[in-house]
């Protein structure tokens, strides 16, 4: 039986202790609800007492609300002191109305006297009349009968393991503390003096267990002052206190019954806590066995009570908030490599295309991308500078735009976590449940069932993360959501294997049935990448950026350079604006310069990146003599040298004009600071680099600062540096760099020693 019209009782535990006792109870247990509420994140159990059909609801593990029963899941503490009544452990407490109150008082509402008092005013609706009218009738069943629920709970204890967790412990240890104890927690009961207990006389024979109907006091907070127990005791007759009845009272018909297990003082004893449940519900079942169906069919049904209908909606919205907590809580178990999507602060300074440049290729790669029936791959390639990073920031974008980008990863020699593919899954994912929501609760579940996921194998967490999520998120649903996901600069995944791992596996990921899912990746035309995507074969198509026409490239480059040039003319001119005689001309750069640029750019957009970075540098020179400066040095480089002409510049500026031994001397500097950047596997900030290699700050800043056209210098001396392009290191360790050629050997040298001299001083770096 589950149908949910034919069960016309409730019965709420607020923790298991509770509801193994209620279960223990029905005389008949029934199959579990077919289906629940997607908001309701109770356990449930049904089944039958005597006639009546009963729900019994046990909250989630560790979910707790103020003043709702709904949302509480912390142990309740059914405490008492009152020696007027001589209630002790193992006792029942069931509200009942009387002197102006309806059985249950919330003592935390209330308002303040001018004579520094505070007034209660949080007395709550009485018990509905059936229940009221069964409650008569047991009381006299006892009165004539004797109390016969001890024997009741020892015939319900049928198993050793249940007698032990839910049976009547030693009466040595209901120990009622006097009020002016304080709590020790190095103490055990056997370790106070006796002078620390309430003196009490022996029960006698039958009366193990005493039934008690009162007041019932409520509120929000555990009752752990004796000292205000014993007031509300005396001056309300109060029996017990407790945490959930104010949240059902006024909202649910109901009548409460407490098993005694604690006094309300900090010296906490879940010893009697099992027992104090099983004797409650065994009361709760002896009352139900007298309630009359007919009296019941005249209550009104829960849902039929407006209080309650508002209260479910209230109710709905704080288990949702708390869902969305422990969501994040758990997702946060999951290591990303920060600074890998594309919109990252760490990224929101890098480019994207000029909207009149490269429109071909954006066109081409959109065609791709709504093409359903073709390749579900899209690899870009190009050589070092062709500007294929600032494509894939555009793509990323457009996409984003257009809510079809799933996820981004753009890979980054000398950032740890982005040179290798130990987190590319991991990340992914975390992107994933924010675009796709139905993906969230399968990526819980992994997370939850594998232990510190973000350190498994590579294929482990694609399988587990990304590929059983989308495969269950879809089982049965119509329609495939269109998906992108862009991989940036998969060459600068320093391992190789890690490459020929990663590429598979995403051709496994388009493969998925579920979902259109298409990636792009971009990289340069290297070995361990071409023979990946050569598995791939039918599913992925290549566009060589190197091989672009000369015309669309040179037009492009045109573009963005008469774009940047006229910027930095306005900026200059600005700068000075009463001295007309240092302003750049109207026709400034002049259309033979930007020819020669142009052609000087023709292939490497990187080129007239770094060119507009140095132009732009005013403390060599002006705008114009920067220019100048850039022209010579074309005409001095080979025709096919290309990275000459793009950093030399810079560099000479940095080393000319200086005498001998100071030209020694920063060369040195240079080769020790700008060796150790491009070398080390890891980005450090100007305070690291410094502490490594045992120099001032103050001296990398100024090194550093003379060379910002090619190296990214943050303004906070803790934000990591690095370089505006990866085709900077080449240059420095290939053969034409002059001066200023970074000897490899030499370099590692020198930061191995850094980092043994560090250890030795056990000085970590900042």
């Amino acid at each position: 039986m589950s149908d949910p019209l034919l069960y016309t009782i409730g019965w709420i535990c607020a923790i298991v202790p509770e509801f193994v006792p209620a279960r223990l109870f029905l005389d008949e247990e029934h199959k579990d609800p077919v289906s629940v509420s997607k908001h309701d994140s109770n356990s449930y159990k049904l089944g039958r007492i005597g006639k009546h059909n009963f729900v019994i609801a046990v909250l989630p593990h560790g979910e707790y609300g103020l003043n709702s029963a709904a949302t509480v899941a912390r142990d309740m503490l059914h405490t008492f002191k009152n020696v007027k009544n001589d209630i002790r452990l193992g006792d029942i407490v069931v509200s009942s109305p009387g002197d102006g109150h309806g059985g249950v008082f919330q003592y935390d509402v209330g308002k303040s006297l001018h004579s520094g008092r505070f007034r209660t005013t949080g007395f709550l609706n009485k018990p509905p009349t059936a229940l009221m009218t069964a409650l008569n009738s047991l009381i006299s069943d006892i009165e004539i009968k004797g109390n016969w629920l001890g024997d009741v709970i020892k015939k319900a204890l049928r198993s050793k393991t249940l007698r032990q967790k839910y049976g009547r412990p030693d009466p040595e240890s209901d120990k009622l503390f006097r009020s002016e104890i304080a709590y020790d927690a190095d103490k055990t009961l056997t370790d106070h003096d006796p002078e620390d207990f309430v003196k009490r006389p022996k029960r006698d024979e039958g009366e193990d267990q005493v039934i008690h109907y009162g007041l019932i006091a409520s509120a929000n907070q555990v009752m752990k002052n004796p000292c205000k127990r014993d007031a509300l005791a005396a001056e309300k007759n109060v029996l017990c206190f407790e945490m959930e009845a104010a949240g059902l009272v006024n909202h649910f018909p109901c009548l409460v019954i407490r098993g005694i297990c604690d006094y309300s003082h900090s010296h906490q004893n879940k010893q009697w806590q099992g027992y104090a449940a099983m004797a409650a519900a065994a009361y709760a079942k002896a009352l139900v066995c007298r309630l009359q169906q007919s009296r019941l069919e005249h209550e009104r049904r829960i849902l039929e009570i407006p209080q309650v209908v508002s209260l479910l909606e209230n109710v709905k919205q704080g288990v949702s908030e708390i869902k969305t907590r422990v969501d994040h809580a758990i997702l946060g178990e999951l290591s990303v490599a920060a600074g890998a999507e594309y919109d990252t602060h760490h990224n929101e300074h890098d480019p994207t295309c000029h909207p009149k440049t490269r429109i071909d290729i954006i066109h081409e790669i959109e065609r791709w991308a709504s093409d359903a029936a073709g390749p579900r791959m899209y690899w870009l390639s190009g050589m070092a500078g062709t500007g294929k990073s600032t494509i894939a920031r555009t793509v990323a974008r457009k996409f984003d735009d257009m809510h079809m980008l799933a996820a981004s990863f753009f890979f980054k020699r000398g950032e740890i976590d982005r040179s290798r593919a130990s987190l590319l899954f991991s990340t992914i994912a975390r992107q994933l449940v924010s675009h796709r929501q139905e993906l969230l609760p399968f990526v819980l579940e992994a997370i939850r069932k594998t232990d510190n996921i973000s350190s498994k194998s590579t294929r482990e967490q694609f399988s587990k993360l990304i590929l059983d999520p989308l495969h269950k998120a879809r089982t049965g649903q119509r329609g495939k959501p269109k998906m992108l996901l862009v991989l940036d600069a998969l060459n600068e995944c320093s391992a190789e294997k890690d490459i020929e791992t990663v590429v598979p596996l995403l051709a496994t990921l388009v493969k998925c049935e579920g979902y259109d899912i298409k990636v792009f990746v971009k990289s340069r035309p290297e070995l361990a990448i071409h023979y990946a995507f050569d598995r791939t074969k039918g599913l992925h198509e290549e566009i060589q950026l190197h091989r672009v026409s000369q015309d669309t490239i040179s037009h492009d480059t045109g573009v963005f350079l008469r774009d940047e040039l006229a910027q930095i003319k306005k900026a200059w001119n600005t700068r000075y604006p009463e001295c007309s005689s240092r302003h750049l001309s109207v026709g400034w750069p002049g259309n033979d310069n930007l020819e020669v640029l142009v052609q000087m750019t023709n292939p490497l957009f990187i080129f007239a990146a770094t060119a507009c970075r140095f132009i732009r540098d005013h403390r060599y020179g002006d705008p114009d003599q920067q220019l100048s400066t850039l022209l010579r040095a074309s005409k001095e480089s080979g025709v096919n040298d290309k990275l000459g002409p793009t950093y030399l510049p810079a560099l000479r500026q940095f080393r000319d004009g200086r005498t001998g031994l100071e030209k020694e001397q920063m060369l040195l500097r240079f080769r020790q600071i700008v060796g150790t950047i491009i070398l080390l596997e890891e980005s450090l900030s100007i305070v690291s680099i410094a502490g490594l290699l045992g120099v001032e700050e103050r001296e990398v800043e100024r090194v550093l600062g003379l060379l910002s056209s090619v190296i990214d210098v943050p303004r906070s001396p803790d934000s990591p540096v690095s370089l505006f392009h990866l085709s900077f290191r080449e240059f420095l360790l290939g053969s034409g760099a002059e001066d200023f050629a970074i000897e490899c050997t030499a370099a590692h040298r020198q930061i191995t020693l850094g980092c043994l001299d560090l250890l030795s001083k056990r000085q970590p770096l900042r």
